[in-house]
């Protein structure tokens, strides 16, 4: 990662494309509602992910935060007057609060400090509030401890997390935990997976979406 972009800017923008699939199954998977909500995209690098709940969801606002500055920059161009915020920050910046969902993909490996984040989500969300967040990238999915061995020291990674400590992490905080597997549908044939036959078995059994709910109380 650099200051500016997640890889770079023709990368950041060809990885938006390449994860509108798993968008899709983000929002077939969710169980809310998201017309008329208020919703905060945790990693959002270029906005795409917001653009498409402002359009086709309805959401009332989108905030979206991401470290990368530049991808910051071209999120808040491509928005053009959809009711959407976005800052270059590398956790929720300050004042955002009285979210009713927050979104991730693909956050949670990157982290150094999870509680941290969680705690930060939480204080942003309303009572009742729920956070899902897709993660692949973990220790339970096969090949994923390979990648991240070959990997870890270029993109400054934490160590490779399991489900359970990532959940451990966020319920720590007072978050109630579910998980679902995403409502994949096709998959784009990709170079992402060794094999075309591993990529469908990481996409449809290791690629988890996690609920984690605000207690109203």
């Amino acid at each position: 990662m650099t200051p500016t972009y997640w890889q770079s800017a023709d990368e950041d923008a060809l990885m938006q494309d390449e994860h509108a699939f798993i968008w899709q199954a983000m929002l077939d998977t969710i169980d809310v509602d998201l017309s008329g909500r208020r919703v905060l995209d945790a990693g959002c690098n270029r906005g795409g992910f917001l653009r498409l709940l402002a359009t086709r969801s309805g959401i009332a606002t989108g905030y979206g935060y991401d470290p990368a500055a530049g991808a910051i920059t071209d999120a808040r161009r491509l928005a053009g007057d959809l009711p959407l915020v976005f800052e270059p920050a590398s956790t929720v910046p300050a004042g955002w609060e009285r979210f009713d969902v927050a979104f991730s993909h693909e956050v949670l490996y990157l982290l150094h400090d999870l509680a941290a984040h969680a705690d930060a989500i939480y204080g942003a969300l309303a009572p009742g509030g729920v956070y899902y967040a897709v993660i692949g990238v973990h220790a339970d999915s096969p090949g994923i401890p390979d990648w991240h061995a070959e990997n870890a020291e270029r993109l400054k990674l934490p160590k490779l997390y399991s489900l359970d400590e990532v959940i451990q992490a966020v319920t720590g905080v007072g978050f109630e935990a579910a998980a679902a597997r995403l409502k994949i549908r096709f998959v784009p044939v990709s170079g992402h997976a060794p094999s075309f036959p591993a990529g469908l078995d990481y996409f449809y059994e290791h690629k988890v979406m996690l609920r984690f709910t605000r207690p109203r109380r």
